[in-house]
């Protein structure tokens, strides 16, 4: 539903910004040091600290997390609204739910946000549930949640390693590159 721009953007080019280091380290800090923050073990706070740490910086935590908040908002432009109004075509059938790898930082506030939630059934963020999207019982949690059984369901997303892990335990995942490619499959 959004654009971030490629594979491994977003975070890491937020960080690069914090730290002032290149997206290459960046990119390498947050593939290294983001699973526990994305399974809410560690706040934004205590893994910024932690990274300032690593990196011998003295960027002060509270406005780093300040920064990484204004960098992270959803911005109109992208969003995939063509995708957002398909959801509704979708929804006249079945039951859609939004399964999100994320990172606690109020996104919860902003009203673009909530205007790209209320086309779902539901929203679980790996943040709040304790799992990412890679592991398998980040989808078990889901199938429980909505009372589901993975032959009833199809994930859809962007990242191939998403779509191994839901094949994995019996979901039909399908690999989105378009709108049309998605309509077809």
């Amino acid at each position: 539903l959004m654009d971030l721009g490629g594979k491994y953007t977003g975070n890491p080019v937020n960080l690069a910004q914090i730290f002032n280091i290149s997206e290459e380290k960046a990119t390498e800090i947050w593939k290294e040091n983001k699973e526990r923050l994305l399974i809410g073990k560690e706040t934004p706070k205590e893994f910024l600290a932690r990274i300032s740490k690593s990196l011998k910086s003295s960027v002060d935590v509270n406005e780093s997390y300040e920064v990484w908040k204004k960098l992270n908002r959803i911005e109109k432009h992208r969003v995939n609204w063509e995708l957002l109004d398909y959801t509704k075509l979708l929804r006249r059938k079945y039951k859609i739910y939004i399964l999100t790898d994320t990172v606690d930082l109020d996104d919860e506030t902003s009203e673009l946000f909530n205007l790209i939630v209320e086309h779902f059934d539901g929203i679980y963020e790996s943040f709040k549930t304790g799992f990412k999207k890679t592991d398998e019982e980040a989808f078990l949690h889901l199938l429980k949640r909505i009372n589901a059984k993975p032959e009833e369901c199809i994930v859809i997303d962007d990242f191939q390693e998403n779509i191994d892990a839901v094949n994995e335990i019996g979901i039909k995942g399908v690999l989105y590159t378009t709108l049309d490619q998605l309509k077809k499959d």
